[in-house]
């Protein structure tokens, strides 16, 4: 029985044509080699940016459980009375009192208003990508939504269409991050890694909005900070932070790297083309 690998393909004119480009075992011995590194260029900058979108959805998603604490659960007043009530008993409750009366509509608007910002940066962030590099774009995308974060309990307290704005300023910084990484990794990934190096990339996302929704939970039910502000402090102080090791440590393509070993650079490069 023939082996696929072995196995070529007769054209109309006699011509034999391989049904897989011909593969030596130096080229075999070289993957191996490129590919099991402990830490190579590409593994330091996959890590990096699967922190990158950890801290992405910590800033998306922790307003959600923080605005249960900014807000009162319902604008009606509510009230409650007995036919024979007993002036011995004080029904007066001490509970940590929400700062804002914000209708449904208002709340709803709060909540949606990043994605309006967010629509808007998906395409111009791939041609942005091209021109300025993807390690800058997704950077900078991340500081200024954790910068804004920093300064939503100033923007909340003082105008809620302030803290709109606010929001979709953030929606805007956090909507150039996906098409920043899809560039990047166009150029880091060799082919036969792009899907694990993807999948690890992008499952920091998944994994930030695991921690954040509990923590921010916490946060608000504490007393630092005043409660519910500590969640955007925390959140935007530890994105902060991230970026400037992701501008420390990471580069645009292989050939910017100044540390990556010359292997790992000719892999690279053999796999998707060297980029200038």
């Amino acid at each position: 029985m023939a082996t696929l690998h072995n196995s070529n393909q007769s054209r109309p004119d006699g011509e034999v044509t391989p049904l897989l480009p011909p593969y030596s075992k130096e080229d075999e011995s070289k993957k191996l080699q490129n590919g099991s590194q402990c830490i190579a260029a590409r593994h330091v900058l996959a890590f990096l940016a699967f922190l990158g979108f950890f801290n992405v959805y910590c800033l998306r998603v922790n307003l959600s459980v923080a605005l249960v604490a900014m807000v009162n659960s319902t604008d009606d007043n509510t009230s409650s009375a007995t036919e024979c009530p007993d002036p011995n008993i004080n029904s007066t409750s001490e509970s940590k009192t929400a700062e804002f009366n914000w209708d449904g509509k208002t709340q709803g608007m709060v909540l949606g208003s990043f994605f309006y910002g967010y629509i808007t940066t998906q395409i111009p962030g791939g041609w942005l990508a091209s021109r300025i590099g993807g390690k800058n774009l997704f950077g900078f995308g991340v500081l200024c939504t954790a910068v804004l974060t920093l300064i939503t309990p100033v923007a909340v307290r003082y105008s809620v269409y302030l803290f709109i704005a606010v929001r979709i300023l953030e929606g805007i910084g956090e909507g150039v991050t996906f098409p920043a990484m899809h560039a990047i990794w166009g150029n880091w990934a060799p082919v036969w890694e792009r899907s694990k190096l993807a999948a690890f990339t992008y499952a920091g996302a998944q994994l930030g909005t695991v921690f954040s929704l509990p923590i921010s939970g916490y946060l608000c039910d504490s007393d630092i900070a005043g409660g519910w502000p500590s969640v955007f402090y925390v959140f935007g102080a530890l994105a902060c932070v991230w970026f400037v090791v992701w501008m420390m440590f990471t580069y645009n393509t292989p050939a910017d790297h100044p540390r990556i070993s010359t292997s790992e650079r000719e892999y690279i490069e053999s796999s998707i083309g060297k980029k200038e």
